[in-house]
């Protein structure tokens, strides 16, 4: 499992995972693993590889290892996903979105042992990588022990290329899911335990935590802010700059030459084409699958 790379748009940071637990929020990053720089609608997976990608069989007793027990608990936490809401707002309140990210699953136990997921089509845009994006490793991701480190990697990986993070108090304590009947000290504590800052100084160089402090009697905390190593450009990253310069190319209505230029639509390259005719047919299966389903 290593090297398995997770990405996603940054406003995807906003989505709070607090609620749910560390093997959980490994199952929605496997999700968007596999969603990843793909123009599609449907995602399916097969039950070993998200075994592997959750670390499921380690983690759990022999008992819960059987297919029963994986299909139950997958339709447990598919519930609990179709319920977990984004909210983008404009900047003066005026203009408020909430959303899904994945609103339809099915899973078949019996005959393909897949999960099959469909990403809501209106916002797509969280998986595109062609904007700000956030990107990291699943197995690092995997290597934070409590629900506060995993929530705060994801969110400092966003600002792995710069090194710096600053952020008041009342959208941290928005961004963590932090209960309101924490006092700031109370939060202080539960959030940067012990365990959360060393996982978190093993996944970044350097890292530290400084307290931002208001003015008056007992100099309140008012916000942190994070500092750690900045991290060189990736081979994905890189990846996706070439990518967006080709799209780019291909857009403009009076392209210019570009060196090493390749064909983008599905007539002229083979393997857009091969994508495009999968699309299709995963889209029409699912939509036929959930009828007879639903004919039962």
């Amino acid at each position: 499992m290593s090297n398995e790379i997770v990405q996603f748009h940054n406003d995807f940071n906003t989505v709070p995972l607090r609620g749910f637990n560390e093997r959980e929020k490994r199952i929605v990053m496997a999700l968007l693993h596999q969603v990843k720089n793909q123009d599609i609608e449907v995602v399916q997976i097969d039950f070993q590889t998200l075994r592997s990608l959750t670390g499921w069989d380690s983690t759990s007793a022999k008992s819960e290892n059987s297919t029963q027990k994986f299909v139950a608990y997958l339709e447990k936490l598919s519930k609990k996903i179709m319920t977990l809401q984004g909210t983008l707002r404009s900047d003066n309140g005026l203009r408020v979105v909430t959303f899904n990210l994945f609103p339809t699953f099915i899973i078949d136990g019996d005959k393909t042992n897949t999960l099959q997921v469909r990403v809501n089509s209106d916002f797509k845009y969280l998986t595109n990588l062609f904007d700000m994006f956030t990107a990291f490793e699943l197995e690092d991701y995997n290597r934070m022990k409590t629900s506060y480190g995993q929530e705060l990697y994801r969110l400092l990986k966003q600002y792995r290329t710069t090194g710096f993070y600053r952020v008041k108090i009342d959208e941290f304590r928005h961004l963590l899911s932090v209960p309101e009947s924490y006092s700031n000290a109370e939060m202080d504590r539960k959030v940067f335990s012990k365990t959360t800052v060393t996982d978190l100084s093993n996944a970044f160089k350097n890292f530290k935590i400084k307290q931002e402090r208001g003015t008056g009697r007992g100099r309140p905390i008012i916000g942190y802010t994070f500092t750690f190593d900045k991290e060189k450009p990736n081979q994905y990253e890189l990846d996706r700059k070439k990518e967006e310069a080709i799209s780019q190319f291909w857009k403009s209505n009076e392209p210019e030459p570009m060196p090493n230029a390749v064909a983008q639509t599905e007539y002229q390259n083979s393997e857009l084409r091969k994508q495009k005719e999968k699309y299709e047919k995963d889209n029409t299966s699912f939509g036929e699958l959930l009828k007879g389903w639903l004919k039962k």
